[in-house]
This record gives C-alpha cells, structure tokens and sequence, in this order.
C-alpha cells in the first residue's frame, strides 16, 4: 500500500489523494468488516446458539452473503482466520456443477466419511471436479437448507466411528465445556447459483479447539487485542478480534453504552490528534462512520445502533 511513488503534493492535492483513497478503501474495508462478522455468525450458528430450525435458515442467509463478500473482495485459496484467539479455515471456488449436484455429494459425505472433507476443502478449486476422497468416518449433526438458488451443508467430523451413546456423549460434553472439538471438527459447504458460473462455493472447517465460551464470554473483553496506536472506544467492551495469518488486515468489535455522536467525536479529537489523516468523503458513503490513515495503515470506524447504546467496528487494513 506504500509503494507509491514519493511526491510533493500540495495541500488540495493531499486532500483530493486521500479523499479518492477514503472512497476506494471504506468498501474494501467495509466488505472485509461484514465478512468477519459473517464467520463470527457461523461459529455461534454451530455452536447450537439458536433453534435447529433458524439454523437451517440462517446458514443459508449467511452462506449468501459470504459468496457475495467472497467474489467482491477475490479471496483465493486457504484463508486461515484467527476470530477471539481460535483458528478457522475457508476456501472458496467456481463450479460448472449445479448447486444441487455439489451439496447432494457433500450431504452423504457428512454422512458417510466427514474426515475426509477437511481435505477436498482445502483443495476446493479440483476437488469439485474429483472424485469424492471417501476417507474417515461418518459426522454427526448433519444440517441441509437449500431452495433453487443455493443451499448449506453442516456436519462434524468426529474422526472414529461412533454409536448413538457416544454422541450424546460428546454433546453433553461440548454442554459443559463450550469446546466444538468435543463434538468434532466443523465442516461447513454453500454452493450458490451464479452469474457467471452454475455454482459458486465457500467451505469453512476446523481442525482443533474452537472454545465457544472462551470466544464469546457474556462479560468481559473477549480475547484478542485493541488495535495499536488506536483509540478504543469509550465505555466499551470488546467483542471480537478477527484477523487472518499472514494477511494486513483485521476487525475488532465493540459494544459501547455511549451514543454514536459522541463516540464519532471522540475519533474526531483524538484521531487527528495523534497523528492520523482524516478521510472526510468517506463519510459521505458510509454516514456514521470515520476512515483514517497513518503510516501505510487504513483505518475504518462504523457505528450502529444497538439495544443498550452502539457498536463499534474497528477495520484495519495496511502494513503489520
């Protein structure tokens, strides 16, 4: 992002720099925002948070939104993200089969060998055309929703054979410890109608610990960190920190008691204060917000309305 050639720019050109940068970034950075809110969702979706039958509906209305944020922002290959300390996997890829075609395959996977979909995941773009790997044993917890437009396969992959007693055992004790991995590992498909393609897919899956009450405790911060050399909004906790390894960017969430006006002028004393650019025009895409930039970092505030004051998002993208 510092690879620009170093010039002399007058004040108005500075101005007309950022404001042209303050446009282009706020939607990269607002895409990346919404996508770790996304994977933030599923994880509470698996983890059992809601009825079996909004679950159905909401991995299908997520698993969407993440085809959609998936295209616009070109993520590629294996993006290993890190959400409140624990690690998640995703992939994504292009199809020439019907979305009907790949989830009726990745339906009996989950029930015949879920081991073994950790692997075509990961080599999602030739696996879809391959033959099935028919490794492991059979998941539990198979959930399937799809309508004609697209649909969503989720199971656990438990990695043994497992009887009726020994499954509600692993239940029970997910019940008690709030860890995924004692059910099993997640495996996650949504195979969507596309534009330009029959079939656009997203895979999500987990191969350790996913401690969903360490991730998401009721008080407290959750685990993760503020971001450096950036004001934390007052009277708030933190509710997630998202990044991907190896990647500049991430998002931190908060939840604050304050109003978003006086949240917003907080970032608007001590931002500039402290040595950060304003981008003023991006305000003008995205109302509630404030985008700064400072030493080859981007940095994205949105506020929204919530039942006991506002929250806060944190998107970070440039040089770490």
């Amino acid at each position: 992002m510092s690879d620009e050639p170093k010039v002399t720019r007058t004040p108005t050109k500075l101005r007309t720099h950022f404001a042209r940068r303050a446009l282009a970034w706020s939607m990269r950075l607002t895409r990346l925002a919404v996508y770790f809110m996304f994977v933030a969702g599923i994880l509470a979706l698996v983890a059992g948070r809601i009825a079996y039958g909004k679950a159905k509906q909401a991995a299908l209305d997520m698993g969407s939104e993440l085809v959609r944020l998936t295209d616009a922002s070109h993520l590629s290959g294996v993006n290993r993200l890190r959400i409140n300390g624990e690690l998640v996997k995703i992939s994504s890829a292009v199809s020439q089969q019907s979305h009907q075609v790949i989830l009726d395959r990745f339906q009996k996977e989950c029930e015949d060998h879920a081991d073994g979909i950790a692997e075509e995941f990961a080599t999602l773009t030739t696996s879809l055309d391959g033959a099935p790997k028919n490794g492991g044993f059979p998941g539990v917890g198979v959930l399937r929703k799809d309508d004609d437009t697209g649909g969503v396969v989720v199971c656990f992959a438990l990695g043994k054979a497992a009887g009726e007693a020994e499954t509600f055992g692993r239940i029970a004790a997910f019940a008690k410890s709030g860890n995924l991995a004692d059910i099993g590992h997640v495996r996650y498909l949504m195979a969507k109608k596309g534009e330009n393609a029959p079939s656009h897919v997203v895979a999500l899956w987990t191969e350790g610990s996913l401690d969903v009450n360490k991730m998401f405790p009721d008080q407290g911060d959750a685990p993760g960190n503020d971001a450096p050399g950036v004001l934390r909004p007052p009277s708030s906790r933190r509710l997630m920190t998202a990044y991907a390894e190896g990647a500049p960017y991430g998002v931190r969430v908060y939840e604050s008691t304050m109003a978003r006006d006086a949240i917003l002028a907080e970032y608007d004393k001590v931002m500039p204060a402290t040595g950060w650019m304003v981008y003023p025009r991006a305000v003008e895409a995205l109302p509630f917000s404030r985008a700064f930039s400072k030493e080859g970092h981007d940095i994205l505030v949105t506020t929204e309305p919530a039942q006991t004051g506002t929250t806060v998002s944190i998107v970070e993208m440039g040089s770490k």
